[in-house]
Formats: C-alpha cells, sequence, structure tokens
C-alpha cells in the first residue's frame, strides 16, 4: 500500500489514536450530528487486540477497530486523519478487516453507523453490505464473506 502500513496498534499510541478519532469525526459532529464518545473504551480495545493503524512515516493515517468472534466479525470503527483523507486509506483498512474476517473463518462482518451518515451507508453499500436493519439514529448492515 503506498504511502502506510497496517500494523496492530499499541497502548503507547492511545493518545494519539484518541485525537484521530476525535479529528475524524468533528466534521460530523460540526453538521449537528449526535455522536457517542468515539474514543470511550480504545485504550481496552487496543489491549484486547483489536485495533489496528493505518501507520505512514509522518505519522498515524487511520485506525480500524474489529472484533473477530465466530461466526461473525463486527466492524466497530473505521476512522482516518482529515490530513489523509482521499489517499485510500479507509478503503484499505476496509479491505484488511475483510480479509482479516475471512481468515478467520467468519461467515459475516457486521457493523452499525450513524443513519445521518449517508455518505458512510453509502460507502459500505458500494462495498457490498447489505442493510439489515434501521433505526433512528443507527442503521446496522452486514457483508456475507467468502471463506475459502
Amino acid at each position: 500500500m503506498p504511502g502506510f502500513e497496517i500494523q496492530r496498534a499499541v497502548p503507547e499510541q492511545g493518545a494519539a489514536l484518541c485525537g484521530l478519532l476525535e479529528a475524524a469525526y468533528q466534521p460530523y459532529r460540526d453538521r449537528g450530528v449526535a455522536l457517542p464518545d468515539v474514543t470511550n473504551g480504545l485504550a481496552d480495545e487496543i489491549a484486547a487486540g483489536r485495533v489496528w493503524v493505518a501507520m505512514a512515516p509522518t505519522g498515524l493515517f487511520g485506525l480500524l477497530n474489529l472484533s473477530l468472534s465466530l461466526p461473525a466479525a463486527h466492524l466497530i470503527n473505521v476512522a482516518v486523519s482529515p490530513v489523509a483523507k482521499g489517499q485510500g486509506v479507509g478503503g484499505a483498512l476496509i479491505r484488511f478487516a475483510v480479509r482479516l474476517a475471512t481468515d478467520a473463518g467468519c461467515e459475516t462482518l457486521d457493523l452499525a453507523t450513524h443513519a445521518d451518515l449517508c455518505e458512510n451507508i453509502a460507502l459500505y453499500t458500494h462495498l457490498g453490505w447489505e442493510t439489515t436493519d434501521t433505526g433512528v439514529s443507527r442503521v446496522r448492515m452486514t457483508k456475507r464473506l467468502t471463506t475459502l
């Protein structure tokens, strides 16, 4: 992958990752979308080995939080630093999550996103996710995986 590589997060990156998450979600908040605290529990997720980072020579470009639990995996969060937006980081992290889930033998990859994040819903739909449930503020989606 040009410009960055994906590697497991380490605890020392926690503060920087919290900053990345806040910066990545700020444009949605600026639009008036009421989001939960996206940094809550991040240190525990890193310690559990469920967080990966897109690391560039200039710093952290993105974050993936993924839970692998057969028969399904759950895409908890994908966030891209504003400085890396439009450079393919988000797509690379999503493809990485699909590969990890497939390699682990998961049948599906599930996610939930905020109903007001229309661009995220459109992206996941384009990448093969199907909407499985909609609520007032949450949309749940699933991607069926092909295992070898």
